[in-house]
């Protein structure tokens, strides 16, 4: 069975990410209706290059 699942363009998920620095992932993770795992594997890809 299929998930549904969303796509992100790149923009949105710097923002994400920059907010996440700002307020802090879980909350940043609340207020976009994100899972903090998601927004955590954003976060790393930054990192990462």
């Amino acid at each position: 069975m299929a998930r549904n699942q969303k796509h992100y363009d790149t923009d949105y998920k710097v923002q994400a990410v920059t907010l996440a620095k700002e307020i802090g992932l879980s909350k940043a993770a609340r207020e976009l209706g994100l899972a903090p795992s998601t927004l955590n594997g954003w976060i790393k890809a930054t990192r990462e290059g």
